[in-house]
């Protein structure tokens, strides 16, 4: 295995099969190293969501194991795994998952209310108004999630992804409901958030313009690794 200070996460060997001896993944082996963009790209069908839950503890490995700072977490109890999720983790969809009954502002204050149940309602407005400044949101901190943009609404969900200060954020195909202008912006935002507070994200996309602000990049093809590159340059056609 390899250095667990360079890398954050890490699988060995690890398959996933699903019902009718469906193999999503064949002895995948990868490594997230630290502060950097990976992009897990693919056509439909090819294991990436499935690959993405893995290293996110939202499933598990039927053989094979994961690692998380130098601890395997391959067999973790659900609780265990959950509060891990929790204290580690930040996530980002295709599908927003906003609740449409509360504002911009409560949506992103929900992960906190349930990280830190006892600090006051002020206390968490306070960060959350801070990341709405950062993110040029804090005009739409009032509004429904039904009345704003997808572009805003998928910026609110990586704000949201970032109110507990995560070290890893995970992202299946975040560009998936935006139109390219969008997808432009949202692609420079994560950038951003990489260059100046240091999150490792893991992105799982077929939308190859992420190639361009990634360091690490897998390719998959039925549930293998078909290419990898550390530099992000690779040549998919």
């Amino acid at each position: 295995m390899a250095d667990f200070n360079e890398f954050i996460i890490q699988t060995e060997n690890v398959s996933r099969i699903y019902e009718a001896d469906i193999k999503a993944l064949d002895n995948i082996s990868v490594s997230i190293p630290r502060e950097k963009i990976t992009v897990i790209l693919g056509p439909s069908g090819s294991g990436k969501t499935t690959l993405l839950n893995i290293l996110a503890l939202l499933d598990t490995p039927d053989s094979g194991r994961v690692f998380l700072n130098g601890r395997d977490v391959s067999c973790l109890s659900e609780r265990e795994s959950a509060e891990i999720r929790n204290r580690t983790f930040g996530f980002v969809f295709q599908f927003f998952h906003l609740i449409p009954e509360l504002t911009v502002e409560e949506n992103i204050m929900v992960p906190l209310m349930i990280r830190q149940p006892a600090l006051p309602l002020s206390a968490h407005r306070e960060t959350v108004l801070r990341l709405l400044t950062e993110f040029h949101l804090e005009k739409k901190s009032n509004r429904y999630p039904n009345h704003i943009s997808g572009g805003e609404k998928q910026k609110v969900c990586i704000c949201r992804s970032m109110v507990g200060d995560p070290d890893i954020i995970f992202a299946d195909e975040p560009t998936g409901n935006l139109d390219r202008e969008s997808s432009f912006e949202l692609i420079s935002l994560i950038q951003t958030l990489n260059k100046n507070r240091g999150k490792t994200f893991v992105i799982a996309t077929h939308n190859e313009n992420f190639l361009k602000i990634s360091a690490n990049v897998i390719y998959l093809s039925d549930g293998k690794i078909t290419i990898r590159s550390q530099d992000g340059t690779i040549n998919l056609h």
